[in-house]
């Protein structure tokens, strides 16, 4: 028994490889794109001196904490950005504000 493929089968099996190849080119480039955003945001947040959070930085860069969770440099950066800080403020200090029972 012989199998015979349809006429064409080989030209759209290339048609797919292609599409997909540039879709996994567009997602790159994207995640790229939001790399950068995000070590931007973590330069800006440093220059204020605003503390360095995950939220903080997901917020400015307009991304996901999953997605600063998910770029293991970034993560490290961030972490290691909160330690630095946490360590400056000294301990016993705290940047937290008072409650309004508190206050």
């Amino acid at each position: 028994m012989t199998t015979s493929t349809a006429p064409g089968a080989d030209g759209n099996a290339a048609k797919r490889e292609r599409r997909i190849a540039a879709l996994r080119a567009a997602a790159q480039r994207k995640s790229a794109i939001k790399v950068k955003a995000a070590e931007d945001a973590l330069r800006r947040l440093i220059k204020n001196g605003t503390p360095v959070s995950f939220q903080e930085a997901g917020r400015q860069a307009g991304v996901s904490h999953s997605f600063l969770y998910g770029h293991p440099d970034l993560r490290e950066r961030i972490e290691n950005l909160r330690h630095q800080h946490s360590s400056q403020r000294g301990p016993g200090k705290s940047t937290a504000r008072p409650t309004a029972r508190a206050r």
